[in-house]
């Protein structure tokens, strides 16, 4: 077990002392748990699975995948690769928790904003300009916005 504990720390890219605070461990406990000096225990195996969506069984076996494929796992997976912020994090969520037609519109704005946004740096001037303003002014995008605004009670506010 003490190869496949390294094989998800190194997947990950993360140091011991990363991989340990994640887990809720010290640098010097993961060091003797790839050195197989100390076995880990149950709570130890859990936590690894839970935070970096490993399978339980590829873990204490080698048996299967070493990953588990779940949405969850997959996004773990992605922040920690690219890592994003949980701002980030829940923008990705937000946008897979829409429906296609959703999407779309989501993905025409983003599109014109990068499409823009090239143009800009090579004109060197600020975006949004008249067709980001015409996509974020349509009847489909107003449509989705309305969706998705909380009431006026329910609106957020950010600390500062």
């Amino acid at each position: 077990m003490k190869d496949r504990i390294r094989e998800v720390r190194e997947h990950f890219g993360l140091s011991m002392e990363k991989f340990g605070s994640r887990i809720g461990i010290g640098k010097a406990s993961i060091s003797l748990l790839e050195s197989g000096k100390n076995n880990p225990s149950v709570q130890t195996i859990t936590l690894i699975c839970r935070e970096f969506g490993v399978n339980e069984q590829w873990l204490r076996t080698g048996e299967g995948e070493m990953l588990e494929q779940t949405r969850a796992s997959v996004l773990d997976r992605l922040s920690t690769e690219y890592d994003l912020s949980r701002e980030q994090r829940s923008v990705i969520e937000a946008f897979l928790d829409l429906d296609p037609q959703e999407r779309d519109v989501i993905l025409k704005y983003v599109h014109n904003v990068f499409d823009r946004s090239a143009e800009s740096a090579a004109q060197s001037i600020a975006i949004p300009d008249k067709e980001a303003r015409r996509i974020a002014e349509s009847d489909e995008f107003k449509a989705l916005r309305e969706k998705n605004e909380p009431p006026e009670s329910e609106s957020c506010t950010t600390a500062g």
